[in-house]
Protein backbone atom coordinates (compact mmCIF):
# COMPACT_ATOMS: atom_id res chain seq x y z
CA UNK A 1 0.00 0.00 0.00
CA UNK A 2 2.64 2.30 0.81
CA UNK A 3 4.70 1.82 -1.94
CA UNK A 4 1.61 2.03 -4.62
CA UNK A 5 1.07 5.70 -2.54
CA UNK A 6 4.38 6.45 -3.39
CA UNK A 7 4.23 5.53 -6.78
CA UNK A 8 0.92 7.43 -7.35
CA UNK A 9 2.51 10.33 -5.68
CA UNK A 10 5.39 10.62 -8.03
CA UNK A 11 3.13 10.45 -11.12
CA UNK A 12 0.59 13.12 -10.31
CA UNK A 13 3.26 15.21 -8.91
CA UNK A 14 5.68 15.49 -11.83
CA UNK A 15 2.40 16.03 -14.19
CA UNK A 16 1.21 19.41 -13.12
CA UNK A 17 4.02 20.70 -11.00
CA UNK A 18 5.03 23.13 -12.82
CA UNK A 19 1.46 24.80 -13.08
CA UNK A 20 1.29 24.89 -9.35
CA UNK A 21 4.09 26.68 -9.26
CA UNK A 22 3.09 29.40 -11.45
CA UNK A 23 0.72 29.81 -9.76
CA UNK A 24 1.64 30.19 -6.73
CA UNK A 25 4.76 32.35 -7.34
CA UNK A 26 2.31 34.69 -8.98
CA UNK A 27 1.51 35.95 -6.24
CA UNK A 28 -1.35 38.92 -5.80
CA UNK A 29 0.45 40.69 -9.42
CA UNK A 30 -0.89 37.69 -11.11
CA UNK A 31 -3.70 36.41 -9.66
CA UNK A 32 -4.99 32.67 -10.76
CA UNK A 33 -8.46 32.30 -12.98
CA UNK A 34 -11.12 30.94 -10.85
CA UNK A 35 -12.04 27.23 -11.95
CA UNK A 36 -15.34 26.00 -12.04
CA UNK A 37 -15.80 23.26 -9.78
CA UNK A 38 -14.12 25.46 -7.34
CA UNK A 39 -16.93 27.96 -6.96
CA UNK A 40 -19.44 25.23 -6.79
CA UNK A 41 -17.36 23.21 -3.76
CA UNK A 42 -17.13 26.70 -1.87
CA UNK A 43 -20.58 27.40 -1.36
CA UNK A 44 -20.98 25.65 1.74
CA UNK A 45 -20.27 26.53 5.02
CA UNK A 46 -18.00 23.17 6.14
CA UNK A 47 -13.94 23.88 5.44
CA UNK A 48 -12.62 20.95 3.66
CA UNK A 49 -8.78 20.86 3.52
CA UNK A 50 -8.78 17.80 1.59
CA UNK A 51 -10.57 19.96 -1.47
CA UNK A 52 -7.61 21.75 -3.11
CA UNK A 53 -9.60 23.72 -5.49
CA UNK A 54 -11.33 25.48 -2.13
CA UNK A 55 -7.62 25.52 -0.23
CA UNK A 56 -6.95 27.75 -3.57
CA UNK A 57 -10.10 29.60 -3.53
CA UNK A 58 -8.89 30.98 -0.25
CA UNK A 59 -6.29 32.40 -1.58
CA UNK A 60 -8.11 33.85 -4.83
CA UNK A 61 -10.91 35.01 -2.24
CA UNK A 62 -7.89 36.67 0.05
CA UNK A 63 -6.45 38.74 -3.10
CA UNK A 64 -9.54 40.61 -4.13
CA UNK A 65 -10.25 41.42 -0.15
CA UNK A 66 -6.52 42.30 0.13
CA UNK A 67 -7.76 45.37 -2.91
CA UNK A 68 -10.97 45.52 -1.57
CA UNK A 69 -11.59 45.28 2.42
CA UNK A 70 -15.18 46.27 1.25
CA UNK A 71 -16.05 43.05 -0.22
CA UNK A 72 -15.82 40.60 2.87
CA UNK A 73 -19.48 40.68 3.62
CA UNK A 74 -20.13 39.83 -0.19
CA UNK A 75 -17.53 37.17 -0.62
CA UNK A 76 -19.13 35.31 2.61
CA UNK A 77 -22.94 35.41 0.86
CA UNK A 78 -21.03 33.91 -2.24
CA UNK A 79 -18.39 31.57 -0.91
CA UNK A 80 -19.61 30.63 2.20
CA UNK A 81 -18.62 31.94 5.74
CA UNK A 82 -15.64 29.48 6.07
CA UNK A 83 -13.85 30.30 3.03
CA UNK A 84 -14.84 34.01 4.08
CA UNK A 85 -13.29 34.00 7.51
CA UNK A 86 -9.94 32.52 6.35
CA UNK A 87 -9.68 34.60 3.31
CA UNK A 88 -10.73 37.73 5.50
CA UNK A 89 -7.43 36.67 7.94
CA UNK A 90 -5.25 36.05 5.45
CA UNK A 91 -5.59 39.12 3.57
CA UNK A 92 -5.13 41.13 6.99
CA UNK A 93 -2.32 38.67 6.80
CA UNK A 94 -0.94 40.30 4.20
CA UNK A 95 -1.27 44.11 4.59
CA UNK A 96 0.17 44.10 8.01
CA UNK A 97 2.88 42.07 6.28
CA UNK A 98 3.22 44.40 3.97
CA UNK A 99 3.84 47.44 6.24
CA UNK A 100 6.77 46.25 7.51
CA UNK A 101 9.66 47.04 6.70
CA UNK A 102 12.07 44.48 5.90
CA UNK A 103 14.23 42.33 4.88
CA UNK A 104 12.63 39.76 6.83
CA UNK A 105 13.00 35.88 6.49
CA UNK A 106 10.40 33.72 7.66
CA UNK A 107 11.03 30.24 8.61
CA UNK A 108 8.26 27.35 9.00
CA UNK A 109 9.03 24.09 11.28
CA UNK A 110 7.13 21.19 11.53
CA UNK A 111 7.43 17.70 13.09
CA UNK A 112 5.83 14.44 11.30
CA UNK A 113 4.85 11.34 12.27
CA UNK A 114 2.58 8.96 10.24
CA UNK A 115 1.92 12.33 7.88
CA UNK A 116 2.23 10.71 4.34
CA UNK A 117 -1.78 10.27 3.82
CA UNK A 118 -2.24 14.04 4.54
CA UNK A 119 0.55 14.74 2.14
CA UNK A 120 -1.02 13.10 -0.90
CA UNK A 121 -3.89 14.27 -2.73
CA UNK A 122 -7.02 13.68 -1.84
CA UNK A 123 -7.38 11.77 -5.16
CA UNK A 124 -4.47 9.21 -3.38
CA UNK A 125 -5.57 9.11 -0.22
CA UNK A 126 -9.00 9.49 1.54
CA UNK A 127 -7.66 12.20 4.12
CA UNK A 128 -5.03 13.77 2.01
CA UNK A 129 -4.26 17.55 2.33
CA UNK A 130 -1.32 17.63 -0.12
CA UNK A 131 -0.30 19.77 2.57
CA UNK A 132 3.50 20.07 1.51
CA UNK A 133 2.24 22.23 -1.87
CA UNK A 134 -0.34 23.78 -0.36
CA UNK A 135 1.70 25.50 2.71
CA UNK A 136 4.35 26.58 -0.30
CA UNK A 137 1.64 28.08 -2.21
CA UNK A 138 0.32 29.92 0.98
CA UNK A 139 3.61 31.13 1.84
CA UNK A 140 4.43 32.14 -2.55
CA UNK A 141 0.90 34.04 -1.91
CA UNK A 142 1.67 35.63 1.24
CA UNK A 143 5.17 37.24 -0.21
CA UNK A 144 4.78 37.26 -3.58
CA UNK A 145 5.62 40.47 -4.72
CA UNK A 146 7.41 41.85 -1.21
CA UNK A 147 10.87 42.20 -2.22
CA UNK A 148 12.44 42.12 1.13
CA UNK A 149 10.53 39.28 2.58
CA UNK A 150 11.72 35.27 2.20
CA UNK A 151 10.73 32.24 3.48
CA UNK A 152 11.74 28.65 4.57
CA UNK A 153 10.85 25.76 5.44
CA UNK A 154 12.09 23.16 7.69
CA UNK A 155 10.28 19.42 8.54
CA UNK A 156 11.08 16.98 11.11
CA UNK A 157 10.68 13.36 10.80
CA UNK A 158 9.93 12.55 14.30
CA UNK A 159 10.55 8.05 13.28
CA UNK A 160 7.26 7.76 11.20
CA UNK A 161 6.91 3.97 10.86
CA UNK A 162 5.20 4.46 7.56
CA UNK A 163 6.94 3.06 4.67
CA UNK A 164 8.04 5.21 2.72
CA UNK A 165 8.39 7.76 5.68
CA UNK A 166 6.74 11.08 6.24
CA UNK A 167 10.38 12.35 5.48
CA UNK A 168 10.86 9.94 2.50
CA UNK A 169 8.23 11.16 1.04
CA UNK A 170 8.58 14.99 1.49
CA UNK A 171 12.13 14.85 0.27
CA UNK A 172 10.19 12.99 -3.03
CA UNK A 173 7.74 16.09 -3.61
CA UNK A 174 10.48 18.79 -2.55
CA UNK A 175 12.56 16.89 -5.23
CA UNK A 176 9.69 16.67 -7.83
CA UNK A 177 8.64 20.20 -7.21
CA UNK A 178 12.29 20.72 -7.82
CA UNK A 179 12.64 23.36 -4.65
CA UNK A 180 15.21 24.80 -3.42
CA UNK A 181 17.79 23.33 -0.85
CA UNK A 182 19.47 26.53 0.54
CA UNK A 183 17.82 30.20 0.51
CA UNK A 184 14.39 31.79 -0.56
CA UNK A 185 11.83 28.93 -0.90
CA UNK A 186 14.23 26.11 0.24
CA UNK A 187 12.29 23.05 1.59
CA UNK A 188 14.31 21.49 4.54
CA UNK A 189 13.82 17.67 5.40
CA UNK A 190 15.25 16.24 8.58
CA UNK A 191 15.39 13.02 10.49
CA UNK A 192 15.05 13.28 14.04
CA UNK A 193 17.49 10.20 14.51
CA UNK A 194 20.10 11.52 12.65
CA UNK A 195 19.72 14.97 14.79
CA UNK A 196 19.69 12.44 17.85
CA UNK A 197 22.90 10.94 16.67
CA UNK A 198 24.73 13.97 15.21
CA UNK A 199 27.53 15.65 17.09
CA UNK A 200 25.39 18.92 17.00
CA UNK A 201 24.45 20.02 20.27
CA UNK A 202 21.11 21.58 21.08
CA UNK A 203 20.12 21.68 24.60
CA UNK A 204 21.45 19.10 27.41
CA UNK A 205 18.82 17.46 27.51
CA UNK A 206 18.22 16.73 23.98
CA UNK A 207 21.97 15.87 23.40
CA UNK A 208 21.22 12.49 25.87
CA UNK A 209 17.92 11.12 23.55
CA UNK A 210 18.83 7.61 22.39
CA UNK A 211 15.65 7.52 20.43
CA UNK A 212 12.97 9.05 18.67
CA UNK A 213 10.55 7.09 21.40
CA UNK A 214 11.52 9.51 23.72
CA UNK A 215 9.62 12.43 21.63
CA UNK A 216 6.42 12.75 20.96
CA UNK A 217 6.34 15.75 18.42
CA UNK A 218 8.64 18.12 20.84
CA UNK A 219 11.97 16.91 19.66
CA UNK A 220 11.17 17.04 16.66
CA UNK A 221 10.00 20.72 17.05
CA UNK A 222 13.36 21.92 19.24
CA UNK A 223 15.75 20.25 16.18
CA UNK A 224 13.99 22.17 13.95
CA UNK A 225 14.12 25.78 15.94
CA UNK A 226 17.78 24.84 16.40
CA UNK A 227 18.52 24.27 12.80
CA UNK A 228 16.51 27.28 11.62
CA UNK A 229 18.46 29.95 13.61
CA UNK A 230 21.67 28.55 13.07
CA UNK A 231 24.23 31.21 11.70
CA UNK A 232 25.81 28.92 9.06
CA UNK A 233 21.46 29.55 8.09
CA UNK A 234 21.50 32.91 8.74
CA UNK A 235 20.72 34.67 5.14
CA UNK A 236 22.25 38.30 5.99
CA UNK A 237 21.13 40.94 7.65
CA UNK A 238 17.14 41.71 8.35
CA UNK A 239 14.73 40.09 11.12
CA UNK A 240 14.36 36.56 10.89
CA UNK A 241 10.79 35.05 12.48
CA UNK A 242 10.64 31.53 13.07
CA UNK A 243 7.40 29.60 13.23
CA UNK A 244 6.03 26.48 13.76
CA UNK A 245 3.02 25.13 12.98
CA UNK A 246 1.18 21.22 12.42
CA UNK A 247 1.62 18.82 9.70
CA UNK A 248 -1.94 19.80 7.89
CA UNK A 249 -3.61 22.39 6.81
CA UNK A 250 -5.73 23.66 10.11
CA UNK A 251 -3.61 26.90 10.22
CA UNK A 252 -3.43 28.93 6.62
CA UNK A 253 0.17 30.04 6.31
CA UNK A 254 -0.68 33.15 4.82
CA UNK A 255 -1.52 34.14 8.34
CA UNK A 256 1.75 34.18 9.59
CA UNK A 257 2.20 37.95 8.35
CA UNK A 258 -0.23 38.65 11.25
CA UNK A 259 2.01 36.58 13.84
CA UNK A 260 5.13 38.30 12.29
CA UNK A 261 3.92 42.12 12.61
CA UNK A 262 4.64 42.33 16.51
CA UNK A 263 7.65 40.63 16.16
CA UNK A 264 9.00 42.85 13.53
CA UNK A 265 7.43 46.08 14.56
CA UNK A 266 9.14 46.97 17.24
CA UNK A 267 12.02 44.85 20.06
CA UNK A 268 9.72 44.50 22.90
CA UNK A 269 7.99 41.08 21.36
CA UNK A 270 9.51 37.71 21.05
CA UNK A 271 6.79 35.63 20.55
CA UNK A 272 3.12 35.52 18.81
CA UNK A 273 0.90 33.10 19.63
CA UNK A 274 -2.06 32.20 17.69
CA UNK A 275 -4.75 31.71 19.86
CA UNK A 276 -7.80 29.54 18.24
CA UNK A 277 -10.19 30.21 20.79
CA UNK A 278 -10.63 32.60 23.88
CA UNK A 279 -10.29 36.51 22.62
CA UNK A 280 -11.77 38.46 20.08
CA UNK A 281 -11.33 37.88 16.40
CA UNK A 282 -10.58 34.26 16.91
CA UNK A 283 -12.21 31.79 14.76
CA UNK A 284 -12.83 28.16 15.22
CA UNK A 285 -13.73 26.66 12.42
CA UNK A 286 -15.97 23.10 12.81
CA UNK A 287 -17.08 20.92 10.95
CA UNK A 288 -20.75 22.48 11.16
CA UNK A 289 -19.10 25.92 10.27
CA UNK A 290 -17.24 28.94 12.09
CA UNK A 291 -17.54 30.05 14.90
CA UNK A 292 -16.28 32.82 17.92
CA UNK A 293 -16.05 33.27 21.41
CA UNK A 294 -18.25 32.75 23.23
CA UNK A 295 -19.58 29.76 21.26
CA UNK A 296 -15.65 28.61 20.66
CA UNK A 297 -15.37 27.05 24.28
CA UNK A 298 -18.55 28.29 25.40
CA UNK A 299 -20.63 25.31 23.26
CA UNK A 300 -17.78 22.50 23.63
CA UNK A 301 -18.59 19.29 25.69
CA UNK A 302 -15.64 19.34 27.37
CA UNK A 303 -15.79 22.98 28.21
CA UNK A 304 -15.26 23.06 31.98
CA UNK A 305 -12.34 20.09 31.44
CA UNK A 306 -10.62 23.10 29.61
CA UNK A 307 -11.45 26.07 31.88
CA UNK A 308 -10.81 24.30 35.14
CA UNK A 309 -6.81 23.02 33.13
CA UNK A 310 -6.40 26.84 32.58
CA UNK A 311 -7.46 28.06 35.91
CA UNK A 312 -4.72 25.53 37.29
CA UNK A 313 -2.27 27.41 35.17
CA UNK A 314 -2.98 30.49 35.84
CA UNK A 315 -2.87 30.39 39.13
CA UNK A 316 0.72 28.26 39.07
CA UNK A 317 2.19 29.83 35.78
CA UNK A 318 0.98 33.39 36.51
CA UNK A 319 3.57 34.31 33.49
CA UNK A 320 1.45 32.31 31.07
CA UNK A 321 -2.06 33.69 32.63
CA UNK A 322 -3.16 35.97 29.67
CA UNK A 323 -2.04 32.94 26.92
CA UNK A 324 -5.61 31.14 27.12
CA UNK A 325 -4.57 28.97 24.09
CA UNK A 326 -0.90 27.35 24.75
CA UNK A 327 -1.35 24.44 22.40
CA UNK A 328 -2.40 26.00 19.54
CA UNK A 329 0.14 24.39 16.29
CA UNK A 330 0.58 27.92 14.98
CA UNK A 331 3.63 30.15 17.05
CA UNK A 332 5.91 32.68 15.67
CA UNK A 333 9.02 33.87 17.80
CA UNK A 334 12.10 36.13 16.76
CA UNK A 335 14.92 34.08 15.83
CA UNK A 336 17.65 36.15 17.44
CA UNK A 337 16.07 35.38 20.88
CA UNK A 338 15.14 31.44 20.56
CA UNK A 339 18.56 30.36 21.30
CA UNK A 340 18.86 30.66 25.20
CA UNK A 341 15.23 29.34 25.24
CA UNK A 342 16.40 26.17 23.02
CA UNK A 343 19.26 25.35 25.13
CA UNK A 344 16.86 24.89 28.12
CA UNK A 345 14.25 22.93 26.74
CA UNK A 346 13.96 19.69 28.68
CA UNK A 347 10.15 18.40 27.30
CA UNK A 348 9.86 16.88 24.67
CA UNK A 349 6.13 15.24 24.82
CA UNK A 350 3.37 17.91 24.72
CA UNK A 351 4.11 20.07 27.72
CA UNK A 352 7.23 21.18 24.76
CA UNK A 353 4.72 24.32 24.07
CA UNK A 354 4.21 25.62 27.82
CA UNK A 355 7.79 24.97 28.94
CA UNK A 356 9.28 26.50 25.54
CA UNK A 357 6.21 29.79 26.85
CA UNK A 358 7.84 29.64 30.07
CA UNK A 359 11.68 29.70 29.12
CA UNK A 360 10.88 32.97 27.37
CA UNK A 361 8.86 34.56 30.34
CA UNK A 362 11.26 33.94 32.72
CA UNK A 363 13.88 35.28 30.00
CA UNK A 364 12.38 38.18 28.34
CA UNK A 365 9.29 38.78 30.97
CA UNK A 366 5.41 37.65 30.34
CA UNK A 367 4.81 41.07 28.06
CA UNK A 368 6.91 39.61 25.74
CA UNK A 369 4.98 37.39 24.90
CA UNK A 370 1.91 38.50 22.46
CA UNK A 371 -1.17 36.89 21.37
CA UNK A 372 -2.81 36.98 17.87
CA UNK A 373 -6.20 35.82 16.93
CA UNK A 374 -6.26 33.50 13.99
CA UNK A 375 -8.60 31.18 11.63
CA UNK A 376 -8.25 27.89 12.72
CA UNK A 377 -9.70 24.78 10.69
CA UNK A 378 -10.05 21.38 13.10
CA UNK A 379 -8.96 18.71 10.95
CA UNK A 380 -12.36 16.58 11.11
CA UNK A 381 -11.32 13.58 8.66
CA UNK A 382 -7.55 12.70 10.66
CA UNK A 383 -7.42 13.74 13.88
CA UNK A 384 -8.10 11.58 17.34
CA UNK A 385 -10.38 13.46 19.45
CA UNK A 386 -10.21 13.09 22.91
CA UNK A 387 -13.09 11.88 25.36
CA UNK A 388 -15.19 14.69 26.48
CA UNK A 389 -15.68 12.84 29.18
CA UNK A 390 -13.32 13.49 32.29
CA UNK A 391 -11.00 10.97 31.95
CA UNK A 392 -7.20 9.96 33.19
CA UNK A 393 -5.92 11.29 30.03
CA UNK A 394 -7.45 14.70 31.52
CA UNK A 395 -6.10 14.60 34.70
CA UNK A 396 -2.44 13.75 33.38
CA UNK A 397 -2.82 16.86 31.87
CA UNK A 398 -3.62 18.75 34.86
CA UNK A 399 -0.80 16.56 36.81
CA UNK A 400 1.82 17.90 33.88
CA UNK A 401 1.12 21.63 34.90
CA UNK A 402 2.16 20.74 38.14
CA UNK A 403 5.24 19.28 36.94
CA UNK A 404 5.96 22.15 34.93
CA UNK A 405 5.42 24.11 38.14
CA UNK A 406 7.58 22.04 40.23
CA UNK A 407 10.19 22.09 37.75
CA UNK A 408 10.69 25.39 36.51
CA UNK A 409 8.63 28.13 38.56
CA UNK A 410 8.79 27.13 42.38
CA UNK A 411 12.64 27.22 42.14
CA UNK A 412 12.22 30.75 40.98
CA UNK A 413 8.46 31.91 42.33
CA UNK A 414 7.06 30.11 44.67
CA UNK A 415 3.35 30.25 45.04
CA UNK A 416 1.36 31.31 47.97
CA UNK A 417 -2.02 32.26 49.21
CA UNK A 418 -4.46 30.43 47.18
CA UNK A 419 -2.76 29.22 44.80
CA UNK A 420 -0.62 27.15 47.10
CA UNK A 421 -3.53 26.02 48.53
CA UNK A 422 -4.88 24.78 44.85
CA UNK A 423 -1.33 23.09 44.36
CA UNK A 424 -2.00 21.16 47.50
CA UNK A 425 -5.27 19.85 46.41
CA UNK A 426 -4.10 19.24 43.01
CA UNK A 427 -1.23 16.86 44.17
CA UNK A 428 -3.64 14.66 46.10
CA UNK A 429 -6.29 14.57 43.53
CA UNK A 430 -6.72 10.81 41.84
CA UNK A 431 -8.99 9.88 39.38
CA UNK A 432 -12.01 9.70 40.89
CA UNK A 433 -11.39 12.41 42.62
CA UNK A 434 -11.06 14.66 39.41
CA UNK A 435 -13.81 13.23 37.82
CA UNK A 436 -16.44 13.81 41.10
CA UNK A 437 -14.89 17.46 40.65
CA UNK A 438 -15.30 17.96 37.36
CA UNK A 439 -19.01 16.58 37.26
CA UNK A 440 -19.88 18.43 39.54
CA UNK A 441 -18.57 21.86 38.25
CA UNK A 442 -20.25 20.73 34.97
CA UNK A 443 -23.87 20.72 36.85
CA UNK A 444 -23.04 23.77 38.63
CA UNK A 445 -22.22 25.76 35.01
CA UNK A 446 -25.81 26.04 33.27
CA UNK A 447 -25.65 29.87 32.08
CA UNK A 448 -22.54 31.55 33.84
CA UNK A 449 -21.37 33.27 30.71
CA UNK A 450 -17.78 33.53 32.78
CA UNK A 451 -14.69 31.72 30.67
CA UNK A 452 -11.02 31.83 31.06
CA UNK A 453 -11.71 33.91 33.39
CA UNK A 454 -13.44 32.24 35.84
CA UNK A 455 -12.14 31.26 39.23
CA UNK A 456 -12.84 28.64 41.82
CA UNK A 457 -12.23 28.85 45.28
CA UNK A 458 -10.02 26.43 46.87
CA UNK A 459 -12.36 25.97 49.87
CA UNK A 460 -15.38 25.06 47.00
CA UNK A 461 -13.35 22.35 45.74
CA UNK A 462 -12.48 21.12 48.98
CA UNK A 463 -16.56 21.29 49.91
CA UNK A 464 -17.01 19.19 46.71
CA UNK A 465 -14.57 16.44 47.79
CA UNK A 466 -15.85 16.60 51.28
CA UNK A 467 -11.90 17.63 52.51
Amino acid sequence: MRTELRKAWSSSVRGDRLAHHDAAASGLGSQAPWHPGAMDKVLVPVRDLTDSDQNQAVLDVASTLVEDQTAAERVAASHGPAVAAEAVAAARSRRRLGELAGPIHLTVVWAMYGETGRMVPRAVHPHGEDFVRAKVRQLDWLTGGLPGVTWSIIACDDGCPDRPSSADLMTDIAEAEGYPREGHRSVTVLRLAEMIEGDISISPAFDRLTSTDQSRKGGSILAGLAVAIDPARANGAGRHVVCYTDADLSANLAQLGSLATPLVAGDQIVGALGQRYGIEGAVLVKADGPVTEPHSTGDKPDKIIILFRHFVRALLIPDLALVLDTQAGFKAFDGAALGPAIRQMTSFNETFDVELLIHLAQHYGPRALAVEPIVFTEDFAATNFPSVEPGPRHLAMVHQVVELYDRLVAPVAPVTGEAADLLALIRMLDLDDYVTLIEHLRAEDRDDPTLFDRRWPVQHLRDILRR
